[in-house]
């Protein structure tokens, strides 16, 4: 399989409003694709579709030129999916769960052994393997789900939110696994709501927005075309905050506030004042901020910290003026 396409996919559940409606996009073979948009967009039913678990009401999706509805029992077989839910058995292990999906798809005993000892390579879960899923973390359990998915080395891979509930170290983890996966050639279609999670991870974003799609496209070429140039930062100063203020406004920085660094300070004086939080846009990616952050500390600026606070995705969702996501 070398692409999907989507072709003016319809479906609706009550016959009077449209869940997906005219959706229209492609995902290359190991390319990582995000479905993003708020709660109730049309991102999991897009999703179903795309598994041949539901039929649309009109338009196809294609498998290199083949329509994946017509084909859908030999074309399963090359699709992982986790809708919501993780699915798992909290009485089985590890192991024993990853087997068990193993010897349902027909693999010989000696390829499924090989098959789950790599999964649980791959997923960090090879100390865990004879463990019960119910004494498992959550981020294991659904590192355990995603390597379900797996198991008969598919060619697509659809994941309905997987990182939801995660802590912040375990969706680093997810992150890094999947972009391994896509890099071994397997495409990857994932639904988000929250965008922060999808920055320098997808390659191609969809935008839904009540079942119709809003934007598609490279994350690259995207970005550009909503001229996301000016990226928010925020710096704690906890000392120099003129030199600071100073130095931003002469590189062209836009000041949107000055806040105390800690509740229960006073609001910091521009004039006066030598500490405070400063929330800045500046032009350009993170090669930019790194040098501004040299040229604040060679200006004799104590600089605590300094942070993009939005990410370049959730730019592009609020020049859109729609619906709300994370």
């Amino acid at each position: 399989m070398q692409q999907i396409q989507c072709i003016d996919l319809h479906h609706s559940y009550d016959g009077v409003r449209d869940a997906v409606h005219g959706l229209t996009f492609t995902a290359l073979r190991g390319q990582v694709l995000a479905l993003i948009g708020p709660n109730g967009a049309g991102k999991s039913t897009t999703l179903r579709i795309l598994a041949t678990l539901q039929r649309p009401d009109r338009g196809r999706v294609l498998w290199d030129g083949v329509d994946a509805w017509e084909d859908r029992y030999a074309i399963r077989q090359r699709i992982g999916f986790l809708g919501d839910g993780t699915g798992l058995y909290p009485q089985m292990s590890a192991a024993g769960y990853l087997r068990f999906f193993a010897e349902c798809y027909g693999l010989p005993d000696a390829a499924a052994a090989a098959r789950v000892d790599e999964l649980l390579a791959l997923f960090d879960l090879a100390g865990k393997a004879d463990a019960r899923i119910s004494e498992l973390s959550k981020g294991m359990r659904q590192r355990l789900a995603i390597a379900r998915t797996l198991v008969q080395e598919p060619e697509l891979l659809l994941l309905d939110e997987p990182a939801d509930g995660l802590d912040p170290l375990a969706r680093r983890q997810l992150r890094e696994i999947l972009r391994r996966v896509a890099d071994g050639g397997v495409t990857i279609v994932i639904s988000s709501h929250i965008l922060r999670e999808l920055d320098g991870f997808c390659d191609a974003v969809a935008v839904i927005q009540r079942g119709r799609l809003e934007v598609h496209g490279g994350v690259d070429e995207v970005i550009d075309r909503y001229e996301v140039t000016r990226r928010v930062h925020e710096i704690q100063v906890t000392r120099g905050l003129q030199r600071a203020l100073a130095l931003l406004r002469a590189r062209e920085g836009l000041i949107e506030s000055i806040r105390p660094l800690t509740k229960g300070e006073p609001a910091p004086d521009p004039e006066t004042s030598d500490r405070g939080l400063i929330r800045v846009r500046v032009h350009g990616g993170d090669d930019r901020a790194v040098a501004l952050l040299r040229e604040l500390v060679l200006a004799d600026v104590d600089v605590l910290s300094m942070s993009k606070i939005r990410s370049d995705l959730e730019d592009v969702y609020s020049s859109l003026g729609r619906d709300a996501v994370s």
